[in-house]
């Protein structure tokens, strides 16, 4: 090649090279992150609204409360709200290290780690307008750039449904247990069989079912009502073959306590629904310890 000759060089063959080095790097990240911990469960419903974050959030602080190191990352990309039920400020961002291209997760209560997209966007009224792609790679850049440490649990909190970030988790994390959460609504109980259905066909293991807003003990006359029609659940349990790890009541002093930030099985261990919680909790830990 002579001096004024300019190489032959594609400039979209090096930009895909270049992407693809990434892509690499970030999946060994991810491999090395999750060998250091110990059990990752994943939360999933098919449908939104039946307290599958509640669920989470309450999960992480049992475990962590009993002295466990304990992760809890918000896969909801557009709709992250564990920090509000942790009572954590979202304008706490993430402390980073431009040297190694990593950040570490926001501490939050009982030392537990927390990554959310609520510590990245401005305020909480910014609505984040992503499309599939984009959520992938914050999903990837979760489980991956950040420091997770060695941990006992990682608890994620999916979206509804089984779109782009549940499948990404599913695919990344081929070990993690799953934990699907309905209440006995027909509708709801619908959609959650769905998932299971995607998580059998993706061959990940199910750890069983929880159904929330179960009933409601009435504080007047005490007496226990169904608000669904009763047993959808436990036919979901028995038709896939997997453990109904319990039925949470509903409390109203459940929702008022997640607005306020104070999980309920910390902030009144003695409800029915706490008892309910630390049961299910009972179980997880004897089948995955």
């Amino acid at each position: 090649m002579g001096e004024n000759e300019i190489p032959d060089i594609n400039l979209k063959e090096t930009i895909q090279e270049s992407k693809q080095e990434i892509l690499d790097e970030r999946m060994e990240n991810i491999r090395n992150n999750m060998e250091k911990i110990k059990h990752k469960i994943v939360i999933i419903s098919g449908k939104g609204g039946v307290g599958k974050t509640t669920v989470a959030v309450n999960l992480a602080m049992s475990l962590a409360s009993i002295g466990l190191r304990v992760g809890l990352l918000d896969v909801d990309i557009t709709g992250p709200n564990v920090n509000k039920m942790l009572g954590i400020n979202p304008e706490i961002r993430p402390r980073v290290d431009p040297e190694a291209k990593r950040f570490y997760p926001v501490n939050g209560p009982l030392n537990i780690k927390v990554m959310s997209m609520a510590f990245l966007t401005q305020n909480s009224d910014t609505p984040v307008i992503w499309r599939g792609p984009m959520k992938m790679g914050a999903v990837r850049q979760f489980l991956g750039d950040a420091v997770w440490g060695e941990l006992d649990y990682l608890i994620c909190d999916l979206p509804p449904g089984t779109s782009d970030e549940t499948l990404d988790i599913l695919q990344l994390i081929p070990d993690e247990n799953i934990i699907v959460v309905s209440t006995p609504q027909e509708v709801a109980l619908m959609d959650a069989r769905k998932t299971i259905a995607m998580a059998q066909t993706m061959q990940r293991k199910v750890l069983g079912i929880i159904e929330n807003m179960s009933g409601f003990s009435c504080p007047h006359c005490n007496n226990y009502i169904d608000l669904y029609p009763p047993g959808g659940a436990e036919k979901a349990s028995i038709d896939f073959g997997i453990t109904l790890l319990g039925k949470i009541p509903f409390e109203t002093e459940i929702s008022q306590q997640g607005d306020q930030g104070l999980p309920f099985v910390l902030k009144n261990p003695d409800t029915e629904s706490a008892k309910a919680f630390k049961s299910i909790v009972k179980k997880i830990r004897e089948t995955l310890e």
